[in-house]
């Protein structure tokens, strides 16, 4: 990273800018700080080409492409703003090195290495070539790399399938030396230009050199489009593969999927990278820690807002009434908070709970007293009720209509809320066609949902074209950023901090991090990892495959590297297993399980072999967290039965949604003005204080529970690092 320059911007819209990128002939690349401090890269264009109608309408076609590939592997747009005088992009920051740079610097990858880049870029061009899309300009200076994998970035010039405009005969875009003989011949082209890009780029890694050589650009793009490739000083092992991407005719070639099946590989046992790579990977995220410190700090454990202060028993629902109480992280806590998402003040907007303590007795069936006439205002709650997560789903419908109830017995309410629940069974098809009714529904505003994972990713995109807001208190996907998402809850990364501080705390030097293939293991671990290698300590990073079948052997493995203690960031079920075997192991260290394995089932599968485990979770046990305990007995009371995980912030969420629209002060609300005074609404909830970016709607606050595993349940011991 290079130092700011006097023209460049000191912030970008709510971004603190910290330093330069990169940069070229159309603008700049920055380093910024959000609001609630994640580091974001941001792409900033010259004014004087803003001006030009064409290539602003070219750059608002790259931010809706980008926002379009959804895949881990594929750096996710953050924030933009195409109509600005000077527009910007912002996506996810990567503090890895480029491939060109890794490569050019410190010599070709192993290869195994590059069969398992080729595997994961393979995929990454999977969900471009799904999304109708075309890169056009894959090469390796637009490959990121990180600890868990790459990331394919720049969609400057990718373009749609069937942009005849843009895709016009006799005009040559890409870099060469990797681009597809096509290309160089300025035909059209498809995704199999793509995978001929994807090739050369595997030959470079795998041997420092390009497969039609260098000099004159007129000579490059002839050797691309009349010569054998050369492939002499490629490894055996990756022969085939490589030169079935390098084919002549696009027809020839094999497709995304093909390569990453045919690359596919257990890579458990350590890095996919070398040794200096991963080293020059820590050493940035080493400096990162060494930026300016994020503006906010979090919330105070004693003062109001906490978990552990109790609901707020005040009758003002409206969001103008604002609280905000500050202390300052230790040195430990604020570089790692800094890392990994920043922390963020959280202000608690008393919402109501009066019905529910004075254990009022009007009807909470959500149709109110129907003594007065009053505007409706609806909300839709998509949930999984007879699928996988139906356990859940139930509980977040019951306790969304106790809120209903709730809001509808008070006489001084402005609107009557309705509340309509959507079954999606957990699947992909039913949640799309959930949000299509919700979306026929005028009067309804916002949504809660939804509980399956496959049924979120789908149904973001059909609630972006509905323009419907929607509030998820269940995923914590990095991936999920969209411009009508709201993320209630830590996002699957920042649940983690109270690890790091755990592990600090008692001064554990040597850590197993153990992931278990899946996306979720992966950002359970990612920021972790490289957070503790930047702080000194030892990582010992292993993949345990989901379904592994000797965990036995796997579990023996990891044991013999003497970790201090082993995180282990997968599901429930082989979390128990895997319990099992590190009991068997000899293991006596502290066993740490992340929110996927705060699940009875959990418990079940372990058996004695649970106790013990620390297991942090964005979930708030009604049972266990004071605060939670007069909505757990409103809702026993009414239901005869304990409420779920999960249960309490659907509740909360309810109240957020009217807490946001009564503060609005309007008679008629729509979807349109509720969605950017959600992002700026703070509340307090009976779980935990809520808190978004305006930006991308991420949530900014604290609230991750820890328990321990004692007599077969789970005991709550404290919050964001806070023994209670």
């Amino acid at each position: 990273m290079e130092p700011l320059r006097s023209t460049d911007p000191a912030r970008i819209a709510g971004y603190r800018v910290l330093g330069r990128l990169g940069a070229g002939g159309m603008g700049v690349v920055l380093l910024g700080r959000s609001p609630g401090g994640a580091l974001v890269a941001i792409k900033l264009i010259r004014a004087e080409y803003a001006d030009d109608s064409g290539f602003r309408a070219r750059f608002r076609r790259e931010v809706a492409i980008a926002r379009q590939v959804r895949n881990r592997w594929a750096v996710p747009v953050v924030d933009a703003d195409t109509e600005a005088p000077a527009p910007w992009l912002a996506t996810e920051f990567v503090p890895g090195p480029a491939l060109s740079e890794a490569v050019g610097s410190g010599g070709p990858l192993p290869e195994r290495g590059v069969r398992a880049l080729g595997s994961m870029l393979a995929e990454a061009l999977e969900a471009v070539h799904a999304a109708g899309l075309v890169h056009r300009d894959v090469k390796p200076g637009n490959v990121l790399l990180g600890l868990d994998g790459p990331r394919l970035i720049d969609f400057g010039i990718a373009r749609a399938l069937d942009d005849t405009v843009l895709t016009a005969t006799d005009v040559i875009v890409g870099s060469p030396g990797f681009l597809s003989p096509e290309q160089a011949q300025g035909r059209r082209i498809g995704p199999a230009s793509d995978v001929f890009s994807l090739g050369c780029v595997l030959v470079y890694a795998a041997t420092g050199g390009r497969p039609f050589g260098t000099g004159p650009v007129e000579a490059m793009l002839f050797r691309t489009v009349h010569d054998t490739a050369d492939l002499s000083a490629l490894p055996p092992g990756l022969l085939p593969v490589v030169e079935a991407c390098l084919a002549k005719e696009p027809e020839d070639r094999p497709t995304a999927a093909d390569i990453r099946q045919a690359f596919a590989e257990d890579l458990s046992g350590g890095s996919w990278l070398p040794g200096p790579v991963t080293h020059l990977i820590a050493e940035r995220s080493a400096r990162m820690l060494a930026l300016p410190d994020i503006d906010a700090t979090s919330l105070d454990a004693g003062g109001a807002g906490g978990p552990d202060s109790g609901p707020d028993t005040g009758t003002g629902t409206g969001s103008g009434s604002r609280e905000t109480t500050a202390v300052s992280p230790s040195p430990g806590r604020r570089r790692f908070l800094a890392y990994v998402t920043g922390g963020a003040v959280l202000a608690a907007a008393g919402t109501t709970t009066a019905w529910l303590v004075s254990g009022g007795d009007k009807d909470p069936g959500g149709e109110g007293d129907g003594k007065t006439a009053r505007p409706e205002l609806h909300i839709g709650l998509q949930a999984d009720l007879s699928g996988p997560s139906a356990a859940v789903g139930k509980g977040q419908d019951k306790a969304a209509r106790l809120a209903v109830a709730e809001h509808n017995a008070r006489g001084d309410a402005p609107f009557t809320l309705r509340l309509t629940t959507v079954d999606d069974g957990g699947d992909e098809e039913r949640a799309k066609a959930a949000v299509r009714q919700f979306a026929e529904d005028p009067l309804l505003v916002a949504a809660i949902g939804a509980t399956g994972t496959d049924a979120a990713r789908e149904a973001l995109v059909a609630y972006d074209e509905a323009a419907l807001p929607l509030l998820s208190v269940v995923d914590g996907d990095i991936r999920h950023l969209n411009r009508i998402f709201l993320c209630a809850r830590p996002r699957n990364d920042m649940q983690m901090l109270p690890v790091a501080e755990f592990l600090g705390a008692y001064e554990i030097d040597q850590v197993a991090l153990v992931d278990d293939g899946t996306e979720y293991g992966r950002q359970t671990t990612r920021f972790l990892d490289t957070g503790l290698r930047g702080n000194g300590r030892t990582v010992f990073a292993e993949t345990v495959r989901e379904g592994t079948r000797d965990l036995d052997a796997e579990a023996e493995r990891i044991v013999a590297k003497q970790p201090g203690a082993v995180v282990y960031g997968g599901g429930w079920r082989d979390a128990g297993r895997f319990a099992k075997s590190l009991t068997r192991a000899g293991f006596l260290g502290p066993k740490i399980a992340t929110q996927a394995v705060h699940d009875p089932r959990f418990l079940a599968e372990a058996g004695e072999d649970a106790a013990g485990w620390l297991v942090v979770s964005t979930a708030a046990d009604p049972a266990s967290v004071p605060s939670v305990h007069p909505f757990a007995a409103a809702y026993r009371k009414r239901f005869d039965h304990a409420p779920p995980l999960f249960a309490a912030e659907a509740y909360d969420a309810v109240g957020l949604i009217a807490s946001c629209a009564q503060g609005l002060g309007r008679e008629k609300l729509t979807r349109q003005d509720l969605l950017p005074a959600l992002r700026t609404t703070s509340y307090k909830g009976v779980s935990k204080s809520y808190a978004f970016e305006s930006a991308n709607g991420m949530y900014t606050g604290t609230g991750v529970f820890i328990y321990r595993v004692e007599r077969g349940r789970f005991r709550y011991i404290g919050m964001d690092g806070r023994e209670v």
